[in-house]
């Protein structure tokens, strides 16, 4: 794809506003950009692409890395409804971010629990680590993930890398890990973080919060570990107050259908085009047959073609 001007500024402004917002010098902030996102990127090339005409000191593949870390990429006006689930989720994170709570969410997939978790991990960058664990399953995938977004480099066990990460971690104000996905990690991971916990217990307080997402996958896992005296996962149990919570949609079929197209609704309604005003129920139709609002952004955009087509 083409990486615009225009997305190369934004990439700039993302930049310069986080190096502020986590107070780090010029050269600094550019070693830890470099190896967080494992890119050719130092403070020469920092200070340059910060010139009119310097966007030529990095090349294009490290500008798209660049932009999917900030976000730079899709030059929309796509707007935040604030669901149902928006709002419980956003909520529960601050809560665990506060007061260093570990909670874990289960719940259908398609209703906006990852949109509203990464929502959040973007507007508090510096404290708030988001991992998609569908992406990093295994025990040294789970920690190389968390040591590039702290900017740590591998350099020597697995074991040495895991301390440094957790002793980094606990070092930020308020952290917050967010471990989407967490169904699909291996039972390895589950091991790590029943230690984490230990670690971060400070007796009066804990110095981290942790919000695990899944479905019913990982609501299954956890439950059937239990019963079955697997290794861990009674102590796992435990650091989440042996407690499971959901979304509180109705159980019921119809009313939560009910519930469900309301959530589309506010999504809709908020990001709909004028000349789309007709096409109204039909997406909502079609994002109710798929089973939530992952797929409005997409209906949207296939009226709209079609629209332009015609």
């Amino acid at each position: 794809m083409q990486i615009t001007n225009e997305i190369k500024q934004r990439v700039v402004d993302a930049l310069t506003a986080e190096q502020a917002k986590i107070g780090k010098g010029s050269n600094e902030y550019a070693t830890y950009i470099e190896n967080m996102l494992q890119i050719p990127f130092n403070k020469s090339a920092y200070s340059q692409i910060k010139q009119p005409k310097g966007y030529a000191a990095i090349k294009d593949a490290t500008w798209l890395k660049l932009a999917k870390y900030f976000n730079c990429l899709v030059l929309s006006d796509w707007q935040t409804a604030k669901t149902n689930t928006y709002i419980s989720v956003q909520t529960a994170l601050e809560l665990c971010r506060e007061n260093g709570l570990w909670q874990v969410l289960c719940d259908i997939a398609g209703i906006g629990k990852s949109y509203a978790a990464n929502e959040y991990a973007q507007a508090n960058k510096g404290s708030v680590i988001y991992v998609d664990c569908s992406d990093c399953q295994s025990k040294s995938e789970f920690i190389l993930e968390l040591a590039r977004q702290l900017g740590i480099e591998h350099t020597s066990t697995y074991n040495r890398l895991w301390r440094d990460v957790t002793d980094e971690l606990l070092l930020i104000e308020k952290p917050l890990l967010i471990l989407d996905e967490f169904g699909d990690v291996a039972e390895s991971v589950i091991t790590l973080l029943k230690g984490l916990y230990n670690k971060a217990d400070m007796g009066d307080k804990m110095a981290l919060g942790v919000y695990f997402i899944g479905a019913d996958n990982l609501k299954k896992r956890l439950t059937d570990g239990r019963k079955k005296g697997k290794q861990s996962y009674a102590e796992f149990w435990s650091r989440f107050d042996n407690k499971i919570t959901t979304l509180n949609f109705n159980a019921r079929p119809d009313a939560f259908r009910l519930e469900l197209r309301n959530e589309i609704e506010k999504i809709v309604d908020i990001n709909l085009p004028a000349e789309l005003a007709d096409k109204r129920e039909i997406i909502i139709e079609k994002c109710l047959m798929a089973g939530g609002v992952r797929s409005v952004r997409k209906e949207i955009a296939l009226q709209r073609k079609i629209k332009s087509i015609s």
